[in-house]
């Protein structure tokens, strides 16, 4: 499910070898299974696509972050993918922030998720601006975050910087990084590599701290 370029590049930032990551990858069919019952092959805007979703899921299960992050959470894909190892992991808490408590006029945001792994969830309903720098003051430190929310050159900037901020060692994930210059002007003013993980839908691209 990963590629090869991919996992070279997971084995890099993480020191591991190979082997390491690809078999890091083996709790992700389990969670495959779920979010494709519950997508029941709704093609759902904004949802993290399926290439995308293994390189999450991997991220998450070797970092193993005690607070993450993201900003964006539509249907709830990528929050479903991210609760799902952190309760693989027995550990760690997941603060979405969503402009909306709706997905659309008949579901709300976040239905994909499942019931039973809402317990790791804190979902904020307001926009990134007014809850993200209040937030992350609040919690201290944040060693994993993903961008998936408005997606304009201004917001991501913001975003990103905000983060950076808070986090000592940690991963900054951005989706639909090709949408606009901001992750390349970011990881160019914090002289860090803006590393490509996808070039599908947007492409996905990734920010390492403190490694």
């Amino acid at each position: 499910m990963l590629s090869e370029k991919v996992v070279n590049t997971l084995s890099s930032a993480f020191r591991l070898n190979n082997n390491t990551v690809i078999n890091a990858l083996s709790g992700y069919s389990n969670i495959d299974k779920v979010l494709r019952a519950r997508l029941r092959g709704r093609r759902l805007w904004g949802a993290l696509s399926p290439e995308k979703r293994p390189i999450l899921y991997t991220i998450i299960k070797l970092l193993k972050p005690k607070i993450a992050m993201e900003t964006g959470v539509g249907a709830g894909v990528s929050s479903a993918v991210i609760l799902s190892t952190l309760n693989e992991l027995n550990d760690g808490l997941l603060y979405s922030i969503e402009i909306s408590n709706y997905y659309d006029e008949n579901y709300p945001v976040g239905f994909i998720v499942p019931e039973e792994l809402k317990g790791r969830w804190r979902l904020l309903i307001g926009s990134s601006r007014e809850l993200l720098e209040k937030t992350l003051m609040q919690l201290g430190d944040v060693q994993f975050f993903l961008h998936d929310s408005d997606h304009s050159y201004d917001n991501v900037l913001f975003e990103l910087r905000m983060v950076w901020r808070f986090m000592k060692h940690g991963i900054i994930l951005i989706d639909n990084y090709r949408f606009s210059n901001a992750a390349v002007q970011f990881a160019k003013e914090v002289n860090a590599p803006l590393i490509g993980l996808s070039s599908e839908a947007g492409g996905l691209a990734m920010i390492l701290k403190g490694f």
